[in-house]
C-alpha cells in the first residue's frame, strides 16, 4: 500500500487496518467461545458446569479443574509465557518496551490455555484471554504492513478494544475499554480506528452468532429518590471488593511463586483447590455467567450471594495466582452482582416499596467491581448501559461505579492491571523516561575507574594525591573492603590551607559522607534519585556488602540516551530498512551501531538467554530476520530461539560487536 506521508494518509491507512484488526478480532471471539465450549463438553460431558456437578461422583468435581491446570502448565511454560494470567498487563508492557509488538505464537498458545482452563472449571473470564488474542493479532498484522510504532500502538489497542466489544456485543464499551485501559490517551487519529475495530468487530460475531446480550438484565425502575442512600453504600462496599480482590490475587501469586515445585505443577495445585471451592460451590467455576443471570434474576440468596463473593475472590486468585490462564474480567463482574445482590436484599427487604429489587442492585454492583479493580470507571458504565439499553439505569450506575474507583483508588493508587506491573518496576502512567531507567540496571555500567583510599590514611597524604588527578569524587573503604564513605574535591578544597595541622590527627574516615551507595542489582532509577539528591559525579556499587566499584552520572546519562536512540531505532527498522544478506550498519553516534550480522553456528539452538550476549559483549539483539517465513521480523524475548539461517539485528558499541563477529568465526 502506498499512501501519502502526511498524517491524514496514516490516519486513513490505520482505519483501513482497524476494519481488518475488527473482523479478525471479531472471527476470534467466536471461535474462541467455541473452544471453551467444546473443552467444557470434554471435561465436563455437559453443556453447563452446574449441572455436571450435581449428576457426577464428587471426586471428579474435584479433580478435572486439577486435569485442566495439568494440561495447561506445559502449554505456558514451553509455548508463550506471556500467556501466564490474565493478559491484559502483557499488552500494556508491550507498548511501553516493545514498540507494541508482540510474539506471533501468543494468540495461539492464549487460546489454547484459555479455553482448557476456563473449559475444565478455572475460576476466570474469557474476555481477558480475548483481549490479549486480539491485540496479539492485531500486532502481527501492523509487523507485516510495516506499521510504524505510534500507529502499531493505536492498532494493538484496536484489537484489545474489537475483544471487548466482541465479547460483550458492547462496541462503545471496547473502544473506552482500549483508550482508557490500553492506550491512555484521546484523540482523533488514535480514537477513530479504535472504534472501528469495534464496532467491526461486534458486526462480525452478531453476523456469526447472532445479536444477543451476554446477561438477561432486569427491567429497572428508580422506585424513589431514597434509593441514591443505599446506591452509594453499594459503591462503597464495591470499592472494598474490588480491593479485596486484587490483594488476595497477588498475594496468592507471591505465595505461589514461592512454592518449591516445578512450574508446570503449580497450575495443577491451583485447579485442585479451585475443584475442592466448587465441589460445594459450583457457581464459582468458569465464566460464571449462568449463577450471574440467577444473581440479577432474583434467585439467589442473600447468604450466599455474600458467601460467594469471597469464594470467587479465593477461587479466581488461586487459577491465575498458581499459573492458569484467564481474564479477571467476568470474576469481577460475578463479585459485583453477588454484591449488590446481598446489598440489595437487606435494602429491599426492609423497604420493599421504596427500595428496588435486588437484581437491580446487582446490575449497578456489577460495574462498580469492575470500575474499582480496572480503574476504568467510564468502560463499567457504558458496560452495564450497552447491556440494558436503559437509560434509568444511568443515574445510579454511575453514582455506585465513580465512588468504587475513588475508594479503589484513594486505597491502592495501582489498578489489577497496573499492580502487576509495578510488581515489574514497571509504572504504565509514568512516561517512557522512567520506564526505560527501571529496565537498565547498575551491574550493567559498573566503572573500575575510580581512585579509592583506605579509611585510615590521612588527610595530607590524600591531598597529595587528589590535586592535580583526574578525579572529582573519592571512595573510601576498610581493609575488608567494607564502604566507609566517599567525599569531593569541593571538601578537600576548604581544607587545603589548614593541611599541615589537619595531617596529624584527621584521617580518610573522617571526611567521609556515608550512605552514597547502591546495590549492584538495582535498576537506574534509583541511580538517579541518587544523584539527584547529592552532588557527586560517581556512587559506590557495593555486591554482597562489599565495595567492588563505581557508577558514574555521566555512564548513566549515556545509557539512558543510547536506550532512547536504540528504540528510536529499533522502530524504524521494520518499515524504514530492507536487511539483506549484506551486512548493514546504522551509526547512532558516540561509538554506538545497529548492525546486521549471520547468526553464528554457536549461538545455533540456543536461546537469547543461554547466549547471555549483554552480560558478556555489552550489546543488544534488537530483531531477529527468519527466513521462513519470509520477511518476518519479531522482537526477541530471552526465551528466543536462534535457527540456522537467522539475521541478528544488534545494537551497542561497533568494537563489542566486531569482537563478537570474532569471537564466532
Amino acid at each position: 500500500m502506498n499512501f501519502k506521508k502526511t498524517e491524514f494518509g496514516d490516519h486513513i491507512r490505520l482505519s483501513l487496518l482497524a476494519v481488518i484488526v475488527g473482523i479478525i478480532a471479531g472471527l476470534a471471539s467466536v471461535i474462541f467461545k467455541l473452544m471453551i465450549h467444546f473443552f467444557q463438553s470434554l471435561l465436563w460431558r455437559a453443556p453447563n458446569i452446574i449441572e455436571a456437578t450435581s449428576s457426577q461422583t464428587w471426586y471428579w468435581t474435584i479433580l478435572i479443574p486439577a486435569i485442566g491446570g495439568l494440561l495447561v502448565g506445559p502449554l505456558v511454560y514451553y509455548g508463550a509465557r506471556e500467556a501466564k494470567g490474565h493478559g491484559v498487563p502483557e499488552i500494556m508492557e508491550a507498548q511501553i518496551f516493545h514498540g507494541s509488538r508482540i510474539r506471533n505464537q501468543v494468540a495461539f498458545i492464549k487460546s489454547i490455555a484459555s479455553s482448557i482452563c476456563i473449559g475444565s472449571g478455572g475460576s476466570t473470564g474469557r474476555e481477558g484471554p480475548i483481549v490479549q488474542i486480539s491485540a496479539s493479532l492485531a500486532s502481527t498484522l501492523s509487523q507485516v504492513f510495516r506499521i510504524p510504532e505510534r500507529g502499531m500502538r493505536i492498532i494493538v489497542a484496536a484489537g484489545a478494544g474489537a475483544g471487548i466489544g466482541a465479547t460483550f456485543n458492547a462496541p462503545i464499551a471496547g473502544a473506552l475499554f482500549a483508550v482508557e485501559v490500553i492506550l491512555g490517551e484521546f484523540g482523533v487519529f488514535s480514537f477513530s480506528p479504535i472504534i472501528i475495530a469495534s464496532v467491526i468487530a461486534t458486526l462480525t460475531s452478531r453476523l456469526l452468532i447472532g445479536d444477543f446480550a451476554a446477561f438477561t438484565v432486569p427491567k429497572y425502575t428508580l422506585i424513589s429518590v431514597w434509593e441514591i442512600g443505599p446506591y452509594i453504600l453499594l459503591g462503597i462496599i464495591s470499592g472494598l471488593v474490588a480491593i479485596l480482590f486484587i490483594k488476595v490475587l497477588y498475594f496468592l501469586e507471591d505465595k505461589f511463586e514461592l512454592l518449591h515445585l516445578h512450574p508446570l505443577l503449580k497450575p495443577a495445585i491451583g485447579g485442585l483447590l479451585v475443584g475442592l471451592i466448587g465441589w460445594k460451590l459450583p457457581q464459582i467455576f468458569g465464566v460464571s455467567y449462568e449463577a450471574i443471570d440467577a444473581c440479577l434474576g432474583n434467585q439467589i440468596v442473600f447468604w450466599l450471594a455474600f458467601l460467594l463473593i469471597f469464594a470467587k475472590i479465593l477461587g479466581t486468585s488461586l487459577t491465575l495466582g498458581s499459573g492458569g490462564s484467564g481474564g479477571i474480567f467476568a470474576p469481577s463482574l460475578f463479585m459485583g452482582a453477588m454484591t449488590g445482590n446481598f446489598v440489595g436484599s437487606i435494602f429491599h427487604n426492609s423497604f420493599p416499596q421504596s427500595i428496588s429489587s435486588p437484581g437491580a442492585f446487582a446490575l449497578v454492583g456489577m460495574g462498580a467491581v469492575v470500575a474499582g479493580a480496572t480503574h476504568a470507571p467510564m468502560t463499567a458504565i457504558v458496560i452495564i448501559f450497552e447491556l440494558t439499553y436503559d437509560y434509568k439505569i444511568i443515574l445510579p450506575l454511575m453514582l455506585s461505579c465513580i465512588i468504587a474507583s475513588l475508594v479503589a483508588v484513594g486505597l491502592s493508587r495501582e489498578s489489577i492491571y497496573t499492580a502487576k506491573l509495578k510488581r515489574r518496576g514497571i509504572l504504565f502512567k509514568e512516561g517512557r523516561e522512567l520506564n526505560i531507567l527501571r529496565s537498565l540496571f547498575v551491574k550493567d555500567l559498573v566503572s573500575q575507574d575510580y581512585q579509592l583510599f583506605v579509611n585510615t590514611e590521612r588527610v595530607g597524604k590524600i591531598m597529595d594525591k587528589v590535586i592535580g588527578g583526574k578525579h572529582h569524587t573519592f571512595q573510601i573503604v576498610d581493609a575488608e573492603k567494607n564502604h566507609k564513605g566517599c567525599f569531593s574535591f569541593n571538601q578537600l578544597k576548604k581544607l587545603v590551607y589548614e593541611k599541615e595541622l589537619l595531617d596529624s590527627f584527621v584521617i580518610a574516615e573522617d571526611i567521609a559522607v556515608p550512605g552514597i551507595q547502591i546495590d549492584y542489582e538495582d535498576n537506574l532509577e534509583k541511580a538517579m534519585e541518587i544523584f539527584g539528591r547529592e552532588d557527586v559525579a560517581e556512587i559506590a556499587v557495593l555486591k554482597n556488602k562489599k565495595f567492588i566499584g563505581v557508577l558514574k552520572r555521566k555512564d548513566v546519562i549515556e545509557a539512558y540516551n543510547h536506550e532512547i536512540a536504540k528504540k528510536e531505532a529499533t522502530s524504524g527498522l521494520v518499515q524504514k530498512l530492507k536487511f539483506t544478506h549484506q551486512t548493514k550498519t546504522i551509526d547512532l553516534g558516540k561509538g554506538y551501531t545497529i548492525m546486521e550480522i549471520d547468526a553464528p553456528s554457536s549461538f545455533w539452538n540456543k536461546t537469547l538467554k543461554d547466549l547471555n550476549l549483554k552480560a558478556l559483549y555489552r550489546i543488544d539483539v534488537l530483531l531477529i530476520r527468519r527466513k521462513f517465513p519470509p520477511q518476518t521480523i519479531t522482537l526477541p524475548s530471552a526465551g528466543e530461539m536462534i535457527r540456522k539461517g537467522d539475521l541478528l539485528i544488534l545494537a551497542g558499541l561497533a568494537e563489542n560487536i566486531k569482537k563478537i563477529i570474532k569471537d564466532t568465526k
